[in-house]
């Protein structure tokens, strides 16, 4: 790795740019440790960057993926040594985008097969903090702005289902909102939100008595001694409720579970409304 120096002393063509990020922390020490804890990069995830003044550019990761620590050759993008750059995840297309307004959608959630979470990537937003330049390198280390919500599923009849949706009393589930670069302490803050928080399930058909995780990605909220209804629909258009009152609030970077092992069926006369079902649309561990 190596910096040349422009005819300004304060700058330099940077060849070596290191992108790192924190596990997700499990909510409990359990005998069975949860999978999918650790991050890793994707081969083609993208990060954007901000000078602290200047529009903001984009990195695609193409060394360390299947790592949590990812090195990028810069080819040469200049920087200011003595300025401050700021980054995010994953990327958003709009050069104009402000560095203190970055969007967050969490609708659309699909989860591919059972237990399942290769759909995290589109979905776990996140901050990196303020880095300048160290010895001709960037290093950029992000924190998580969601948290994981887990349903460990048992007891279910056997079948293909499609969609598993979480119904809280209020609408404190985010469905759009932005966060700011700029905040000490970034955080999602919502501009739409609903009483649901919703997975659609693709090629999920399940063998009876099998155990199965299904993964929901959702901002922080506040659950704690709320009853909230995890509510499973299949391709029969039958719906199976399961009740729980989580214990605490759910805060970023944190994987959390909701064990349902007692189901009831709801008659389809007051369950959700399903309309054109199709074939659904364009980590093991304890669990409360």
């Amino acid at each position: 790795m190596s910096c040349s120096h422009s005819p300004d002393s304060r700058e330099q063509n940077c060849l070596k740019l290191i992108f790192s990020a924190e596990d997700f922390r499990e909510e409990l020490a359990t005998k069975t440790v949860l999978d999918g804890n650790s991050f890793t990069w994707g081969a083609s995830d993208t990060v954007g960057i901000y000078p602290n003044t200047g529009s903001q550019i984009y990195f695609t990761m193409q060394n360390g993926a299947g790592t949590s620590s990812a090195v990028f050759d810069g080819g040469g993008w200049e920087f200011r040594t003595s300025a401050v750059y700021y980054s995010y995840y994953p990327f958003y297309g709009d050069f104009y985008l402000s560095k203190t307004h970055i969007p967050a959608v969490l609708t659309g959630q699909h989860q591919n097969g059972k237990s399942n979470i290769d759909h995290f990537g589109a979905f776990d937003y996140m901050y990196a903090d303020a880095a300048s330049s160290d010895a001709g390198s960037l290093a950029f280390s992000y924190h998580h702005l969601v948290c994981v919500i887990y349903v460990n599923a048992t007891n279910l009849p056997a079948g293909t289902y499609r969609q598993l949706t979480i119904t809280a009393p209020t609408p404190v589930f985010a469905q759009t909102g932005h966060f700011s670069l700029l905040d000490p302490s970034p955080s999602i803050i919502a501009d739409t939100s609903s009483q649901e928080l919703t997975l659609v399930l693709d090629n999920v058909t399940i063998a009876e008595s099998e155990q199965v995780y299904f993964y929901l990605v959702s901002a922080p909220v506040d659950l704690k001694d709320t009853e909230i209804t995890v509510s499973i629909l299949n391709s029969q258009k039958k719906q199976y409720n399961c009740i729980k009152t989580p214990s605490k609030a759910y805060e970023p970077g944190v994987k959390y579970g909701l064990g349902c092992s007692s189901w009831t069926e709801v008659p389809q006369s007051v369950g959700l409304a399903i309309e054109d079902w199709g074939d659904g649309g364009s980590i093991g561990g304890d669990a409360d």
